[in-house]
C-alpha cells in the first residue's frame, strides 16, 4: 500500500473549490446568528403589519421541508422532547389529516424554490393556517409577502446541508415565540462554545486533535456506510447518512434502535461480502435510556461478530442541544474528509440538480 492521502490544507485548497469547509466550520456562528436573527424578527409575536394576532395556544406543530431543509425540524424536536402536542417534519407534498387552522406550520426551504414545500404551504393557507416561513427567498418568501406571513430570511447562496444552523435556530425562537418550549438561550450557548472548541479540533491543519473525524474517514472509505442512532441521536444519524451521500458522493445508510433489532440485524447473515464491506457507526448518548444503552452494546457485538466493522462514537455536552449538535459537528467533519479521500469536490450535486431538471421538464411536458 502507498503512503495515505494527506487530508491537511494542501488537500483542501485543491478540492474545495465552493468552500465547504468554511460552511461545516461555521456551525456555531450559524447557530447564533439565525437564533438572533429570528428572535428579532418574531419580537412582536408571529403577526405582521396586518396580519393576524398569532395562535395562543397551537393544538399541533409540523414543520415542512425536504433534505437539508428538513433535517432542522428533526434536529430541533429530538432537543425540545416535551412539545404538549403532536408534532412532526413533514417530508413530501401533502400534510397530515390533523393539520387546521389553530396548528403551527413552519414552511423551511433554503431555495424558497422546493415543490413538496411550496405545495405544504399552499395547503395549510387552504386549511386556515398561518404558516411562518423560513427561507432565502424564491416562492415561498413571495408567497409569505403575498400573504402577510411571519417570514424568517436566511442568508442564501448555499447548499441547504451547508446551512443547518441558520434552518435549525429558527425554529428554537418559532417554539419559544408560540410558548412550546422553554427558554433554549443557555444550552444554546453551550452547544455554542462546544461547537467552537470542536471547529478548532476538528480543522483540517489541527493535528492529533482532528484524528477523530480523520480515522473514522480512513475506515469509512472504499466501503459502505450505515449510521445507527438512537433516541436524541437518531436525527443525527440521518444527518449523517446524507452528508456522506452529498458530500462524499457515497452510499450510505441509516437505520435506528430498538427497530433495526427486529429486522435489519438479519440482514447481516447471509451476505458476507457485503458485511465485510460495511462499516457500522453508532451514535451513542451517555444519558440516553439504559435499556437503549443496553441495546447498543449488544447489537454492535452482535454485528461485529458476523463481520461488520463496528465504530462507536459518543455525544459531547451537557444539553441535549449540545450533544446532538457535537455529532452533526463530527459527521459533517468525517463527511468531508471523506469526499478529500475520494477525491471529489464535496459540494456540487450535480446528479440532484439533473434529477430536479429532468422532473421539472415532465412536469412542464
Amino acid at each position: 500500500m502507498g503512503d495515505p492521502i494527506d487530508l491537511g490544507p494542501a488537500r483542501v485548497a485543491e478540492l474545495d473549490a465552493d468552500d465547504m469547509l468554511g460552511a461545516i466550520a461555521g456551525l456555531p456562528r450559524q447557530l447564533t446568528a439565525g437564533y438572533a436573527a429570528a428572535r428579532a424578527r418574531l419580537a412582536g409575536g408571529f403577526g405582521q403589519a396586518g396580519a393576524a394576532a398569532p395562535l395562543a395556544r397551537p393544538t399541533g406543530l409540523a414543520v415542512c421541508g425536504m433534505g437539508g431543509s428538513a433535517i432542522g425540524g428533526d434536529l430541533v424536536l429530538a432537543c425540545v422532547p416535551d412539545i404538549p402536542v403532536p408534532a412532526t417534519v413533514v417530508r413530501g407534498y401533502e400534510l397530515p389529516v390533523w393539520v387546521g387552522p389553530r396548528t403551527l406550520v413552519v414552511a423551511v426551504s433554503c431555495s424558497g424554490d422546493t415543490e413538496e414545500t411550496l405545495s405544504c404551504a399552499a395547503a395549510a393557507l387552504a386549511r386556515g393556517c398561518r404558516p411562518v416561513c423560513v427561507t432565502s427567498g424564491g416562492r415561498l418568501s413571495a408567497l409569505a409577502v403575498e400573504h402577510a406571513l411571519p417570514l424568517i430570511a436566511i442568508p442564501g447562496g448555499q447548499q441547504p446541508r451547508a446551512s443547518v444552523g441558520y434552518l435549525s435556530a429558527p425554529l428554537l425562537a418559532v417554539l419559544e415565540t408560540a410558548g412550546m418550549c422553554a427558554a433554549v438561550q443557555t444550552d444554546l450557548d453551550e452547544a455554542v462554545q462546544l461547537l467552537r472548541t470542536g471547529a478548532t479540533e476538528l480543522a483540517p491543519e489541527a493535528g492529533q486533535t482532528a484524528e477523530p473525524a480523520k480515522a473514522l474517514a480512513r475506515t469509512l472509505h472504499g466501503r459502505q456506510a450505515v449510521v445507527y442512532g438512537a433516541g436524541l441521536t437518531v436525527p443525527a444519524a440521518r444527518r449523517w447518512k446524507g452528508q456522506i451521500n452529498e458530500n462524499a458522493k457515497a452510499p450510505s445508510f441509516w437505520n435506528e434502535l430498538p427497530e433495526l433489532d427486529h429486522n435489519e440485524l438479519m440482514g447481516w447473515t447471509s451476505l458476507p461480502e457485503l458485511t465485510a464491506a460495511t462499516v457500522a457507526v453508532f451514535l451513542e448518548d451517555a444519558a440516553s435510556d439504559e435499556r437503549l444503552l443496553r441495546r447498543a452494546d449488544l447489537t454492535a457485538v452482535e454485528i461485529e461478530a458476523l463481520g461488520v466493522t463496528v465504530a462507536r462514537v459518543q455525544a459531547r455536552g451537557s444539553s441535549r442541544l449540545a450533544r446532538l449538535f457535537s455529532l452533526v459537528q463530527l459527521g459533517d467533519y468525517v463527511s468531508f474528509y471523506l469526499a478529500l479521500l475520494y477525491g471529489v469536490d464535496p459540494t456540487p450535486v450535480k446528479a440532484i440538480q439533473d434529477f430536479k431538471a429532468r422532473l421539472a421538464g415532465a412536469a412542464g411536458g
